[in-house]
C-alpha cells in the first residue's frame, strides 16, 4: 500500500470556478464564507456595498450575489440595503440574503427586493451551495442513444436521420452478429430492431438480450411488415416492448421512441439511484464497473476505482442525530459531483461508504484527485448545531486497472486499501498495489 506517491501533475478535473459576489463589510465573515463555498467549486469576491456590487457586475458575470444583512449586528444596515434595492437599484442576478435576525418581516422584505433565498446565521453551507447550484443554467441532459439494428442500410439511414433531427443520437448496425460488442461500446438507451434479418433474426436477438442482466431493462422496439398477430405476440413475449409496422411514418417513429425513452429515464431514476444523495446505487454501480472493465480490456484503456468511507460516522449520528448525518452524506455526494468529471461514475455503496470510478486515469492521477477532494471535505463546516460546527473526514482506498484486471479484483483491492487507510489513522488516501493484495 502507498499513501503519498510522487505522481506527475494532473490536470484539474473542474474548469474555472464559478464566481459569486458577497456584499458585506464584515471581512472575517467574508473570509470564512468564501473558504467554505470554495470547497464546492465556487470563487467568492467580496464587495462592501451595493455600488461596489454594481461596479463588479459591470466587469464579470456572477452566479449570484450573497447579501449579508447583519454585519456587526447593525439593524440599520438592513434598512439601507432594502431601501436601495427597492428604490433605485435593479439586480440582474439572483440575490441570496443572510441575516442574524430570522423574523418574518426580514424574510418578506428580502423576497420583495428580489431575494431567491434567505439563510439565518450560522449559515448551513450545504443548503447554501444547493441553492447556488440550482441557480446555474441547468446542464442539458445527455442525448438519448438509439441503436438501429437493420440489415438494409438505406432504411437504417432514414431512421437515423429522423431521430437525429429530433435531437436524439442514433447509430446503425447492419451486421446483427456484431450486436453484443456494439451494445457494450455504445450503451444504447433503446434498440430499434428489424424482426427478420439474415443469419440472426430479431426473435433470437431479443431473447439473448433479455438473458443479460446489464441489458434487461433496455426497451426493444421491433420494426417489421409482419401482420400475423400471433407472430407479433411471440416477438413481444421474447422481450420486445413495442411493434412498429413498416412503412413507418417519421412522426410515429419519433413519438413512440421518445415516449419509451422518457418512461425509461423516469423508471431508471427510481431503480438505479440512491434516494438521499441521487448517486448511483450499489447494484447499479457494480454492473457499470464490470462494463467499464470490459471496455478497458478491449480498448486497452485505464481506470481507477476509489472507495471512500466517512470516519467515525456512527459517533456523529449518535451525537448529533441522523438529520445531521444525512446532511453530511449529501455534502460529500455534492462535493464529489462538483469536483469529479461528468464522465466519471459516482455511487453510494451503502451507509457512509461511497465509490467513484475515474475513467482513463492511472492510480497516481486518481490519488491526486481524491487527495484534493479529501482536503476540501475536511475543511467543510457541516450543519451548525447548538453544540457547535461539525467537521468530518473520510478515508479512501484506490485500485487501478490494469494493475487489477477484473471488477472483483478491483473492488477487493480498493476495499483493502481503504482498510489500510483506516488503520493508518484515517483521513487519508491509500493506493493498492498488486504485490500487496
Amino acid at each position: 500500500m502507498e499513501n503519498a506517491p510522487n505522481s506527475p501533475h494532473f490536470q484539474r478535473y473542474k474548469p474555472v470556478d464559478q464566481l459569486v459576489y458577497l456584499v458585506s463589510p464584515d471581512q472575517p465573515f467574508c473570509s470564512f464564507l468564501a473558504q467554505q463555498i470554495s470547497h464546492f467549486g465556487y470563487f467568492v469576491q467580496t464587495v462592501r456595498d451595493l455600488p461596489g456590487l454594481q461596479n463588479a457586475l459591470a466587469e464579470h458575470v456572477s452566479v449570484a450575489a450573497i447579501i449579508d444583512l447583519s454585519p456587526f449586528g447593525v439593524i440599520t444596515f438592513r434598512e439601507q440595503i432594502f431601501s436601495e434595492l427597492s428604490s433605485r437599484w435593479q439586480s440582474s442576478i439572483p440575490l441570496i440574503f443572510l441575516s442574524d435576525f430570522d423574523e418574518q418581516e426580514s424574510r418578506l422584505r428580502a423576497i420583495r427586493s428580489g431575494g431567491v433565498a434567505f439563510f439565518p446565521k450560522p449559515v448551513d453551507i450545504v443548503n447554501l451551495v444547493d441553492t447556488l447550484d440550482s441557480l446555474q443554467k441547468p446542464q442539458s441532459e445527455d442525448r438519448h442513444r438509439v441503436l438501429i439494428v437493420e440489415d438494409q442500410h438505406a432504411i437504417a439511414s432514414y431512421y437515423q436521420m429522423v431521430l437525429k433531427m429530433s435531437d436524439m443520437d442514433a447509430e446503425i448496425i447492419t451486421d446483427s452478429t456484431r450486436l453484443l460488442s456494439k451494445m457494450y461500446d455504445y450503451h444504447p438507451d433503446l434498440i430499434l430492431m428489424d424482426l427478420y434479418m439474415p443469419e440472426v433474426n430479431g426473435f433470437e436477438l431479443a431473447k439473448m438480450i433479455r438473458q443479460m442482466n446489464e441489458f434487461v431493462s433496455i426497451p426493444i422496439v421491433f420494426l417489421s411488415s409482419e401482420e400475423n398477430f400471433d407472430r407479433r405476440m411471440e416477438a413481444m413475449r421474447l422481450g420486445g416492448d413495442d411493434f412498429l409496422t413498416k412503412p413507418i411514418k417519421a412522426s410515429h417513429l419519433v413519438s413512440l421512441v421518445r415516449s419509451r425513452l422518457e418512461r425509461l429515464r423516469t423508471l431508471r431514476s427510481y431503480m438505479v439511484r440512491d434516494s438521499l444523495t441521487s448517486l448511483i446505487n450499489h447494484t447499479t454501480f457494480r454492473g457499470m464497473l464490470a462494463q467499464e472493465v470490459s471496455r478497458c480490456r478491449r480498448q486497452e484503456n485505464r481506470l481507477a476505482l476509489a472507495m471512500l468511507d466517512l470516519d467515525h460516522f456512527k459517533q456523529i449520528n449518535d451525537t448529533y442525530g441522523h438529520a445531521v448525518g444525512d446532511s453530511i452524506l449529501k455534502s460529500l455526494s455534492r462535493l464529489l459531483k462538483q469536483r469529479l468529471r461528468k464522465s466519471d461514475i459516482i455511487g453510494r455503496y451503502g451507509g457512509e461508504e461511497f465509490v467513484a470510478l475515474l475513467l482513463d486515469v492511472d492510480a497516481n492521477q486518481a490519488y491526486n484527485v481524491m487527495e484534493e477532494i479529501r482536503s476540501h471535505f475536511a475543511e467543510v463546516e457541516h450543519h451548525p448545531t447548538a453544540k457547535g460546527a461539525v467537521y468530518v473526514t473520510f478515508s479512501c482506498g484506490i485500485a487501478a486497472y490494469p494493475d487489477f484486471t477484473t471488477a472483483k479484483q478491483l473492488s477487493d483491492a480498493a476495499d483493502q486499501a481503504l482498510y489500510a487507510a483506516k488503520n493508518a489513522g484515517r483521513n487519508r488516501v491509500v493506493i493498492a498495489h498488486p504485490h500487496e493484495t
